[in-house]
């Protein structure tokens, strides 16, 4: 009688570990959970940032394609430009 208590208690120490095993899986599996969320916006907030880089892109490539044959104004031009707005 006393091998199947010993028995016993061996299988409900080995079911007690498992279970906290379990609890201990769970509450990972739950951080894992939120992070996963966590790196879903911030994915989609990313995408959403270099659709606008994109974007801004395109526009300064349109200016500079505007002025790509544009010379800087002399002095005498821009001094021009302020003796005329006097």
């Amino acid at each position: 009688m006393p091998s199947k208590q010993l028995n016993m208690t061996q299988r409900l120490k080995s079911l007690l570990q498992l279970s906290n095993t379990i609890k201990n899986l769970n509450a990972t599996l739950k951080y894992a959970e939120e992070k996963a969320k966590q790196a879903d916006k911030l994915v989609a907030e990313l995408e959403k940032t270099k659709k606008e880089v994109e974007k801004h892109g395109k526009e300064v490539e349109k200016v500079r394609t505007k002025t790509e044959a544009a010379e800087p104004m002399t002095k005498e031009e821009i001094e021009a430009i302020g003796n005329h707005n006097r």
